[in-house]
């Protein structure tokens, strides 16, 4: 649609609207099960919000962990999807804020935890957490394939695994996917506050 329009609108704004067009549609296809969800976190706010810092914890050192050895095997590592995002973020602050903080985190965590982590949990746990990981990170990186090396895709592949993990555990913890929407929500702010 933009190359039909000439090329008029940014990356940022082409970013928005797809965030955007995600969002209305899973609300639209979700909504009895988000409402749930939403009903489910509301009744015991303390306990999903327990979680949720727990959940947030243990990306925090997850990601801590995993960014000390992926500096010792290549100590000029940039994640390829988090510069792509700097410069959108520098293009357009606003939408980037939004996109990525309010819209963002329902729609991924309805697809990779709710839909993919869920329905496998209770026939193999195990099958669950590893298949919504490898699927979560997969997304982050899928549009750069061929546009770097190797060893720097799998890297960033690598970042995105304590993510997948924290927020997967913690649905399956709390019981509740606003909790890992909340964790996917602060997890983002962070990222948009220092990029800016």
């Amino acid at each position: 649609a933009n190359m039909l329009l000439g090329n008029s609108y940014s990356e940022a704004i082409i970013n928005f609207v797809y965030f955007a067009i995600n969002f209305v549609a899973v609300l639209l296809i979700f909504h009895k099960f988000l409402w749930k969800n939403l009903r489910v976190f509301l009744d015991k706010p303390l306990f999903h919000l327990r979680w949720a810092g727990l959940g947030l914890l243990m990306y925090f050192a997850g990601n801590i962990l995993f960014s000390v050895v992926i500096t010792l095997v290549n100590p000029d590592f940039a994640n390829i999807n988090d510069m792509a995002i700097l410069e959108m973020v520098q293009e357009h602050f606003g939408l980037m804020l939004i996109g990525t903080v309010l819209l963002v985190p329902v729609v991924e965590e309805t697809f990779y935890r709710a839909m993919i982590f869920r329905m496998l949990f209770d026939k193999h746990p195990i099958a669950a957490y590893g298949l919504s990981m490898v699927i979560f990170s997969c997304i982050h990186i899928a549009g750069y394939i061929g546009s770097v090396d190797w060893l720097t895709m799998v890297l960033c592949f690598i970042q995105y695994i304590p993510a997948g993990f924290a927020l997967a555990w913690t649905y399956q913890r709390s019981g509740s996917i606003f909790a890992s929407v909340l964790i996917h929500t602060c997890v983002n702010l962070v990222g948009m506050l220092l990029m800016r």
